[in-house]
């Protein structure tokens, strides 16, 4: 699976349990989920899309600088 796959696949569940503990905690959003359902579902969706906005410029900027090249190239001390 490439990179940019398990960074998504991460986003999505970081986000996914994100909703889900300010939903379910007291702070009164579920009532504002039942009376504004289209501007709740505005508001994850456009979280979820600046969080992947945000994670994916993190990724090609350290792409484009060459610091994943050398993360890449650092030898993993369990393996002798």
């Amino acid at each position: 699976m490439r990179p940019v796959f398990k960074i998504i696949i991460f986003y999505e569940v970081f986000f996914f349990l994100f909703w889900n503990i300010i939903y379910y905690s007291n702070s009164g959003v579920e009532n504002w989920f039942e009376t504004k359902i289209l501007t709740a579902i505005f508001t994850i969706l456009s979280t979820m899309a600046l969080g992947f906005v945000f994670v994916y410029v993190i990724y090609i900027s350290a792409k484009l600088t060459g610091i994943l090249d050398k993360i890449k190239s650092v030898k993993d001390p369990r393996k002798n």
